[in-house]
């Protein structure tokens, strides 16, 4: 059901109900005044000891009938014994005979009540009762213009009210209409814009109904399909290039070996040697490239209950060997009971991770400190080294694919720029946060934050 629909049988209800009710309470309003009225004359009618033509007449002269269409006395026999009329308009005698024979069989007063044409016709009738017998009949007609033109003034004010309200209701019904066509055609463009890859492109609908709540909606969609798309681009481009280099490398030093006569064999091995660098480098970016496809693709996994502080004993015995060749020293700050729901391959991954970049760019006689403790229903994870740190400027990209200090960690370091995004993402994995800030001797201090299990609750 159209609002316009809705309108139309309001302004329906509007013309016909409150004239109803008008028009019914004046048939209350006749009824409690003419029947007392007929009530009256016919109790005095009884008064008389003989009912004769000259009597009801002697006695009905005293009483008040000029207000009245028509006033009839009959007898028994329905013959009138008196009659006066002021207004015989609209009257139907058969009318009111009928209601007289009514009253004089079933000894009741009879009332009825009509509107027509803007007037009411009003018949009352009441029986003369004398010693228990029906004797004869006072019967009333009133015929009334009056009431029914306030009637009728109501109606026509109501049809001109409702007239008004029509037209404003059509009025506006064409507005909205046409707004909500044209808010509507803006969404539809939009998303046809978008389909054609244009995820720039926002809808402007103002207001705060649904259509504006829809509208916000889809420029929040759109903002998220740019920035997924350019995600995408960059990362094909990145990844493009950190590919394309080592195999360049590797193509550069192969066509050497072969162009070159009688190189001799220091040359050779050390040609071959930057080979296997350059594709060692490709196999792990190649390996972070899938790493990082994997954790897109939110594939399954089965969580298990891992200590936190077991793993980072681990991940230190295993880099303590690469930390004492670098001058580095590792020193742990472990509390007990850190267990939290996670894969301990992937947990151990984001930790060692972030050791090794402590230790890579440290300092000479540097030191790594690796602290897990608990907080607040959370198990946190702190790796902080002594280094070089990262400049203010690089520290919102650091988590981003392929983003490097290149002042610091270059490709010459080994980096690929995808480590810190893989920890982040990884930590994400299991429902933790990772955060970055400088150390007060200069370094970095990376914390990842994990949701604690209690495993005495299993």
């Amino acid at each position: 059901m159209t609002y316009l629909t809705i309108a139309v049988l309001a302004i329906v209800v509007l013309n016909t109900y409150p004239v109803a009710i008008a028009r019914d309470l004046v048939f209350v309003s006749k009824e409690n005044t003419l029947l007392p009225h007929t009530q009256q004359m016919a109790a005095a009618v009884e008064s008389l000891e003989r009912i004769t033509p000259e009597n009801v007449s002697l006695v009905m002269a005293m009483l008040e009938t000029d207000s009245l269409s028509r006033v009839s006395v009959m007898n028994a026999n329905m013959d009138e014994l008196y009659s006066v009329v002021n207004d015989v308009n609209r009257y139907d005698e058969r009318e009111l005979f009928s209601l007289a024979r009514k009253a004089l069989l079933d000894s009741s007063d009879e009332f009825r009540v009509s509107f027509s044409d803007g007037a009411y016709m009003s018949y009352v009738c009441v029986p003369i009762v004398d010693g228990g017998e029906v004797t004869g009949a006072v019967c009333v007609y009133e015929y009334d213009a009056g009431e029914g033109a306030i009637v009728l003034g109501l109606r026509n004010d109501l049809a001109k009210i409702s007239v008004g309200i029509g037209v404003v209701a059509l009025i506006f019904a064409i507005i909205l209409s046409q707004t909500m066509s044209y808010r509507v055609t803006r969404v539809l463009d939009a998303i046809k814009n978008v389909r054609e890859g244009e995820y720039s492109y926002r809808v402007g609908v103002k207001g705060h109904d649904e259509l504006a709540e829809l509208a916000e909606e889809f420029n929040s969609l759109t903002h998220r399909l740019q920035r997924t798309e350019e995600t995408r681009r960059r990362f094909v481009a990145d990844a493009s290039h950190e590919l394309k280099t080592p195999l360049a490398a590797i193509r550069l030093l192969s066509d050497t070996i072969l162009e070159t006569d009688n190189m001799d064999e220091a040359t050779v091995k050390e040609f071959v040697s930057g080979i296997r660098e350059e594709s060692e480098r490709l196999a792990r970016t190649t390996g972070q490239l899938l790493a990082l496809t994997k954790l897109d693709n939110a594939t399954a996994i089965t969580r298990e209950i891992v200590d936190v502080g077991d793993v980072s004993r681990k991940v230190a015995g295993t880099l303590d060997p690469i930390a004492k060749t670098a001058g580095v020293e590792l020193e742990l700050e472990i509390q007990p009971d850190l267990h939290i729901m996670a894969t301990p391959d992937e947990l151990f991954q984001i930790i060692y991770n972030l050791v090794e970049n402590a230790i890579k760019y440290n300092k000479d006689n540097g030191k790594v400190f690796i602290r897990a403790t608990r907080g607040d229903e959370t198990v946190v994870v702190e790796v902080e080294d002594t280094g070089i740190g990262i400049p203010e400027s690089d520290m919102p990209y650091i988590f981003d694919r392929f983003y490097r200090v290149e002042k610091s960690r270059g490709r010459d370091e080994g980096g690929t720029g995808l480590g810190l995004s893989i920890v982040r993402s990884t930590a994400q994995r299991h429902g933790g946060e990772i955060e970055a800030r400088h150390s007060p001797s200069g370094g970095m201090i990376f914390t990842v934050t994990f949701p604690y299990f209690n495993a005495d609750t299993k």
